[in-house]
């Protein structure tokens, strides 16, 4: 949900590795999330080495490691790709394209190697990344994620969702008050997958609006560097010129020289641009607050039915 710099991010990582190394600090199977205690350390640590006017919060912290666990999977099926190279050096255009037809999230990574996180990612989460799930059914798979996603943002007694395989439930054969039990039981176990179905859509939903919303506060703080640069050229190109006016009004001269006019066209030129530029930050300020307003409630909504 806020910008961190690169050296931000990488002290993020190296107080990560530290709890992570901890195993008292970890809470899932996977050995890769904090526990709550632990996270308030790296929260309260991150903050000490980078002092700021607002400190970062838990669950901004939190967010920005989902999300570079995110890349770095993505980064680990682009690094599998034939002519990969960590240095981006000979990746041309051709390449990239064909990267971003199999699949658009590894695009982004264009411009962006080597990437500077990549040791320290793979300190933490081993060779595979978030992919390595890809191995194992997919029941499992959506099972860690939600517990995963519930250990993020609640603490550390959250229980695993149990999931039993349907060829696992066998009937007594010669017991009805056994097979009645059995096709409860089926029964129980199919309305708990798909109420695993529905958290792992709701937990994905969740991280992609997370996702959004961090990206929007870097176009908007992007836009207000630009808004301040306009202005400052505005202001610039006004003082210039009444300096020109008060020249000519010295001389006396009666006719408005060709300097003059066309100080007053670039001065025109960019009073039109702020009062476009005006009306677009209005509307970005717009879509990011309901941006926010959907991730508040989407948070809000969930820890109601978890809790």
């Amino acid at each position: 949900m806020v910008l961190f710099q690169e050296t931000e991010v990488l002290r993020l990582l190296d107080l990560y590795t530290e709890l992570h190394a901890d195993s008292s600090n970890v809470t899932t199977k996977s050995g890769v999330l904090l526990k709550q205690r632990a996270r308030e350390m790296l929260t309260t640590s991150l903050n000490k080495s980078f002092p700021r006017e607002q400190p970062w919060t838990e669950n901004q912290v939190t967010v920005k490691f989902k999300n570079l666990r995110s890349d770095y999977s993505e980064y680990r099926w682009l690094s599998s790709q034939p002519g990969f190279q960590a240095d981006g050096e000979g990746l041309d255009e051709d390449w990239w394209q064909g990267i971003k037809r199999l699949r658009p999230k590894g695009h982004a990574f264009k411009g962006k190697l080597p990437w500077v996180f990549e040791s320290r990612m793979r300190e933490i989460v081993g060779d595979v990344g978030q992919d390595n799930s890809l191995q194992r059914p997919v029941k499992k798979q959506r099972t860690q994620q939600i517990e995963e996603g519930r250990q993020e943002e609640g603490g550390d007694d959250t229980a695993m969702v149990q999931l039993v395989q349907t060829d696992d439930v066998q009937s007594p054969p010669h017991d009805d008050v056994g097979n009645e039990e059995g096709l409860g039981s089926r029964q129980e176990q199919e309305h708990s997958g798909l109420a695993v179905k529905d958290d792992a859509n709701d937990f994905s939903y969740s991280r992609s609006l997370a996702r959004s919303v961090e990206q929007s506060s870097v176009a908007a703080a992007g836009m207000a560097r630009g808004f301040q640069d306009l202005i400052a050229m505005f202001q610039e190109h006004t003082a210039s010129c009444r300096a020109l006016e008060q020249q000519l009004t010295q001389r006396g001269a009666e006719t408005p020289s060709l300097v003059l006019a066309e100080q007053r066209s670039v001065l025109l030129a960019i009073a039109r641009s702020l009062e476009q530029s005006t009306r677009a930050t209005a509307d970005m300020a717009q879509g990011y607050r309901d941006l926010v307003k959907a991730f508040v409630h989407e948070s809000d909504t969930r820890q109601q039915r978890e809790g």
